[in-house]
């Protein structure tokens, strides 16, 4: 099977870089394809996603704008901030495990204070029924 090399850089970091055997990515006009030994052109990217097939498996990148250059073998990307779907999903899991921590947190913090109000009332009650 053919293949094309995609690299996917950020100031940063080397997001991607291996074989792949097909390419979609979000362009301004639509999504393209891209397959080894595509005709060369570079492009801007809006903020949007990639898909590419690597060993039969399918993958997800989110990208935050950039610039791609395609050539007969290769392809690279340069963006801001490139983010792997599974990547994104965990996040969102860790996201969603806090705010469920918060949540009883504040749920806690509503108890305590509607116990020390109680006792406040005790006391004041108290305090007017032992001035009579």
């Amino acid at each position: 099977m053919r293949t094309t090399h995609l690299e996917i850089m950020t100031p940063d970091r080397m997001v991607l870089s291996g074989e792949v055997s097909s390419i979609r990515i979000q362009l301004a006009d639509g999504w393209w394809g891209i397959l080894p030994h595509h005709a060369p052109f570079i492009a801007k990217l809006p903020v949007g996603l990639l898909t590419y097939r690597e060993n039969g498996e399918r993958h997800v990148i989110a990208l935050a704008g950039g610039t791609v250059e395609v050539q007969r073998e290769k392809v690279l990307i340069l963006t801001a901030a490139a983010e792997r779907a599974d990547e994104l999903i965990a996040l969102r899991k860790a996201m969603e495990e806090r705010r469920v921590e918060e949540e009883r947190a504040v749920f806690q913090a509503h108890i305590e204070f509607e116990r020390a109000r109680a006792a406040l009332l005790r006391a004041l009650t108290e305090e007017g029924i032992a001035r009579r």
